[in-house]
């Protein structure tokens, strides 16, 4: 039996998306009939996470001891930041969500950033992609030798229960993800201003600098007793705010996939988002667009985008459908049909 590794350190962080990625695709993966032995690479404290039946479980130390002895047929890197790399002799694939920090940083330590990546994709005999537009953006910056490469779209958990997280009623917007300046957050407060009956909630860790400037922004807005900041919130939570919310709005400028626009609309609520980034291409013609950030143009589509959702039932209704196609039983289904190829070349 051929012995397959993954890369799942990223558990160690479930409030990021590497984290989220890491744990769904790890449950998904654990229920999967497979040819292949499964060994996981986790933090110690996810040991036995996901069974113990058919799993082998490596922590970062115990895997060093195990490798002098053993080797894998293929080593899965779920991300392209990995902690640890196998020598030379393993196969090994990598999934390469984004490279943001091209529009990030500054060309200084963006150089930096990409010949260290370089570094890692030579080592990789094969690659996965989370959006047409990752791919794109891999290939024009790093050299991946004509390596065979692919585009698997990452999946959404369904989540059956929900819980109101917030202390007030009322119609509200929501909209969520890591508080740094590349998600765009302040571009929201001003346009509540055009809203004054309804409140803005926002999910997210509220430790960092950006969040002290998007208080201070709401303060020097006049909105500061409309903008909610709830913190990091629960798959229950968060289901809840999607089913409630009058609208999803999400203005990230760099997104590798944009996960919680699929959330949006598995859930029902209407999504309106950047024109940024691989959006265009996960949100397709379901999604309303922002076409800049000028409170005023940001007023207006948000109008028109409730107006045409109101009016029309089966844009949900297609929505809810096309969500449903993302899902982490195909994506894991998809990594399967890839691994056998490359351990068959």
């Amino acid at each position: 039996m051929k012995k397959v590794l993954l890369d799942l350190l990223k558990l160690s962080n479930l409030n990021c998306g590497l984290g989220q990625v890491a744990f769904n695709y790890g449950t998904s993966l654990a229920k999967a009939n497979t040819e292949f032995e499964l060994h996981f690479l986790v933090p110690r404290e996810f040991e036995n996470q996901f069974g113990s039946e058919d799993i082998f479980y490596h922590t970062e130390s115990g895997l060093k001891k195990y490798l002098k002895k053993n080797k894998f047929d293929l080593w899965h890197c779920i991300h392209q930041d990995p902690d640890i790399m196998p020598e030379a002799g393993t196969k090994i694939l990598m999934t390469i969500h984004d490279l943001n920090f091209l529009g990030e940083k500054s060309e200084w330590k963006s150089r930096k950033r990409l010949k260290e990546l370089q570094k890692r994709v030579d080592k990789c005999s094969d690659f996965a992609f989370i959006s047409e537009f990752s791919k794109n953006i891999a290939c024009s910056n790093l050299n991946l030798d004509a390596k065979k490469t692919d585009v698997i779209y990452n999946g959404v958990i369904t989540v059956e229960k929900e819980s109101n997280p917030l202390k007030f009623s009322g119609e509200f917007f929501f909209s969520l993800g890591v508080l740094k300046p590349k998600k765009n957050i302040h571009s929201l407060i001003p346009i509540m201003k055009f809203f004054p009956e309804t409140k803005l909630v926002i999910a997210g860790d509220k430790s960092g600098s950006y969040y002290k400037e998007l208080v201070k922004t709401a303060t020097r807005e006049g909105v500061a007793n409309q903008v909610v900041f709830i913190g990091t919130i629960s798959e229950d939570e968060k289901t809840w705010l999607y089913k409630n919310c009058k609208a999803f709005l999400f203005p990230s400028l760099y997104e590798g996939f944009g996960l919680p626009v699929i959330e949006a609309m598995r859930n029902g609520a209407p999504a309106i988002i950047s024109n940024s980034s691989s959006l265009p291409e996960i949100g397709s013609n379901h999604a309303f667009y922002f076409n800049n950030y000028i409170p005023e143009s940001m007023f207006e589509v948000i109008e028109d985008s409730l107006d045409k959702f109101s009016k029309n039932p089966e844009l949900r209704n297609s929505q809810i459908s096309y969500a449903n196609n993302f899902t982490w039983e195909k994506n894991v289904e998809a990594y399967l049909e890839l691994y056998k190829r490359i351990i068959k070349d």
